[in-house]
């Protein structure tokens, strides 16, 4: 299969590996070519990127989470690109546990037999650079290396040092860039500050093509990418299984990539509320094209901007962000937060990794120390540990088989977080590659799968297969369960003080609490009306429906008593 393809690929981290490959992807699109973008590693940030600039979905290739015929089937299988820019991570051969070279950049130009671009920052030095290049090249080898781009560097400079590095690495300097102060993206402690809050970003790296294209040889690294060979054949369907399933299980190819929204065997789609928004926008992008290949109608909704859960859905998944930097919002979003409370306190079947986590507990608490309520789902606090509480690749496995049906499911993932929980779970066994270091972690049950780990679903697709069948039987149950017509009290000044997905059919009002009818004590937090009437407000009670045939009795007999004309 001819594909041309380049990765752009550095020393190490902070190099300018995103500013060039963003750059080099607008100025290839700007020449009318179809660019296919892709990041090696397990980091979303950078995609995000990729997408803000080509508004393209851009890929994840990790050859931790899947094996190398796997990994080149997830590069190939749709691929309509005319060119694919692979973004590198870290420096060119850090792989997993920093000292050996699996799941490196270098590895994965190897599987997918790609020419290598190497950015070089020379900020701070000068001919020394000589030395950092004839370095990698010297442990390339499969000689993949096949053009420099010196980053930082003025032309004055450039001019005099790239006939001396041609002629001493026998290499073409494709060109360089000089520092752009239009566009610089900083760090936190997660990695990159995400697209959207750059100002003007679009407009900066239309700059910084506009730039790339005066210093760098385009039609040279376009003709690199277009001379890498035919990718071999990947391996047959009938040959190969995914992890933990046979082909008779499984789909054993990854047709799933073009399902377009068509699921697999005709199945009707259930619909799955997914956070989309600031906070929470940490997805890898064949996650959920296998949750829509199994079945899934995915429903973007915002924790933060929309007061309540979409309605009629089957399934919940709250995934990864930056929830505490936009705590004061989430708390302020009290109806949104009661409204995943009662959703999950009814069973609704429910995925929630990292931030989605985080977002779940009591409070979670910034690097200030200031604690901001969340959901309450999670009897326990998160706060910031001003350190690494968990970085790297694990293999989870559910012990007690409680969401997964087979304790010897297992699943790949990766952990990068500086904050921890006083609840982090004991349902799975976390363990490390190399290693083997191994911790406990997550909160699992028939209906719900929480935890810091972000899940890579295609090393274990019977996992995203379960919980989209978890969310067709919910919706199975919903529709055998009784539907209540409730009394609703509306002329009451807090109506309804207690919103919910299902407000037609259910309300906190003090006129069907079970707890002001049953004389408990009310565990929220509530005021008198002027007319010495009892409204709840930010109440905590997990309401059920079955506590309500009884209650139902009750406000019968009063209703009737009222009519009768009873005291």
């Amino acid at each position: 299969m001819k594909l041309p393809r380049i990765v752009i690929a550095a020393p190490r981290s902070g190099s300018g590996k995103t500013l060039v490959s963003i750059a080099l992807m607008k100025a290839l699109s700007l020449r009318g070519k179809k660019v296919a973008a892709f990041k090696c590693g397990p980091d979303y940030i950078d995609p995000m990127f990729h997408k803000k600039i080509l508004e393209l979905p851009s890929k994840n290739l990790d050859l931790f989470f899947t094996d190398e015929d796997r990994t080149r089937e997830l590069f190939s299988f749709g691929n309509k690109g005319d060119i694919s820019v692979i973004e590198g991570v870290m420096g060119l051969y850090d792989g997993i546990a920093g000292y050996t070279g699996k799941a490196s950049s270098y590895h994965l130009a190897s599987v997918l037999e790609a020419p290598v671009l190497l950015v070089v920052n020379t900020k701070g030095t000068g001919l020394s650079v000589l030395a950092e290049i004839k370095g990698f090249l010297a442990m390339d080898e499969k000689r993949l290396i096949r053009g420099i781009i010196l980053n930082n560097m003025s032309e004055s400079l450039f001019t005099s040092l790239k006939p001396v590095i041609e002629s001493e690495c026998r290499l073409p300097v494709l060109g360089y860039l000089p520092t752009m102060k239009d566009l610089l993206v900083e760090s936190r402690y997660l990695g990159l500050t995400l697209p959207d809050e750059i100002k003007d970003i679009k407009l900066s790296v239309e700059k910084a093509a506009a730039g790339l294209c005066q210093t760098v040889d385009i039609d040279r690294i376009l003709g690199i990418a277009e001379a890498a060979p035919e990718l071999a054949p990947t391996v047959s369907k009938a040959s190969k299984s995914f992890d933990g399933a046979s082909p008779s299980e499984e789909t054993a190819d990854f047709s799933f990539l073009e399902a377009d929204g068509v699921s697999m065997g005709g199945e009707e789609k259930v619909r799955i509320a997914i956070a989309r928004d600031e906070a929470f926008c940490f997805y890898y992008e064949d996650n959920l094209k296998l949750l829509e290949y199994y079945g899934a109608e995915l429903v973007p909704f915002s924790p933060i901007h929309d007061p309540l859960l979409p309605k009629n859905i089957d399934g919940l998944i709250l995934g990864g962000g930056y929830p505490e930097l936009h705590g004061d919002k989430l708390e302020q979003n009290l109806s949104m937060r009661n409204s995943v409370k009662v959703a999950l306190s009814r069973g609704l079947p429910s995925l929630a990794e990292c931030g989605g986590f985080m977002y779940l507990h009591q409070r979670i608490g910034t690097s200030e120390g200031v604690f901001r309520n969340m959901a309450g789902v999670i009897e326990g606090d998160c706060s910031y540990k001003g350190r690494l509480v968990r970085f790297g690749y694990c293999q989870l496995s559910e012990d007690t088989g409680a969401f997964s049906g087979d304790s010897g499911l297992k699943i790949k993932a990766h952990e990068f977080h500086y904050f921890d929980s006083t609840l982090s779970g004991e349902s799975c066994t976390a363990v490390k590659p190399v290693t083997e270091k191994s911790w406990k972690c997550c909160h699992t049950a028939e209906d719900h799968w929480w935890g810091f780990p972000h899940l890579y679903y295609p090393s274990c697709p019977a996992f995203p297969r379960k919980f989209v069948d978890k969310c067709r039987a919910f919706r199975k149950k919903k529709a055998c369960e009784k539907k209540y017509s409730f009394f609703q009290n509306r002329e009451c000044e807090m109506f309804p003080c207690h919103p919910t997905d299902d407000v037609d059919n259910f309300n906190c009002l003090f006129c069907f609490c079970p707890l002001y009818f049953s004389g408990e004590k009310c565990g929220g937090n509530f005021k008198y009306t002027e007319k010495g009437i009892k409204s709840c407000v930010n109440c905590d009670f997990p309401h059920k429906r079955e506590n309500y045939d009884s209650l139902m009795k009750k406000i019968g007999k009063l209703l009737k008593e009222k009519n009768d004309g009873r005291p």
